[in-house]
């Protein structure tokens, strides 16, 4: 039998994290990367810069996921390291507020951060899947909580696109600083939701 209860917060898991896809890894972070924290004169320089953070997080993440997984699939600490990994996340998220104009290795250092722990976060997330739901109901629910990430990592990062195109309307001085408020609110919202 599946628990409404449950499924529900399995599934608003998804509308929560799914704001930094959104907004961090495909929406605002890696043009910002070039124009605020690395050399807007040099696109090739930062398009490197960026290349090495991605890859970075990408290739940890693909060693140390046969043995989170293998906890994920053997242990009783799922909870506890999605709760983990998901707040490492958010706390690297809010860090990248801190990141001075030029200050690129300090912006790479959170990002990777942030990205590992949404990434690891999402291991033992999606274990707890089968915990959550029926055999019958396993489709269902993880298409509920597809559907509510879109809904979420969308909403939010249209709110983010118009406090960074209408600044003014939103009592921020400028563009870039909508923007670095914009990841403030990401890990707000993962972490409130």
């Amino acid at each position: 039998m599946t628990n409404r209860k449950k499924v529900i917060s399995w599934a608003f898991y998804d509308w929560a994290n799914s704001a930094y896809s959104t907004t961090v890894m495909a929406g605002f972070f890696p043009i910002f990367f070039e124009k605020f924290y690395s050399n807007p004169d040099d696109v090739i320089q930062s398009t490197y810069q960026l290349g090495l953070a991605n890859s970075i997080s990408s290739i940890f993440i693909a060693l140390v996921s046969p043995f989170l997984g293998a906890i994920a699939d053997r242990g009783s600490a799922k909870k506890k390291l999605l709760i983990t990994f998901a707040f490492l996340g958010v706390l690297m998220t809010a860090s990248l507020w801190l990141v001075d104009q030029g200050e690129w290795q300090l912006a790479v250092f959170f990002y990777v951060i942030a990205t590992i722990g949404f990434m690891a976060g999402n291991i033992f997330y999606d274990s707890l899947l089968p915990a959550v739901a029926s055999r019958e109901k396993v489709d269902y629910v993880s298409a509920l909580g597809y559907s509510l990430g879109y809904l979420g990592g969308g909403s939010l990062f249209a709110v983010n696109v118009l406090m960074y195109l209408h600044p003014d309307w939103f009592g921020i001085p400028d563009s870039s600083t909508a923007i670095r408020i914009s990841f403030l609110t990401v890990a707000i919202w993962c972490r409130t939701n």
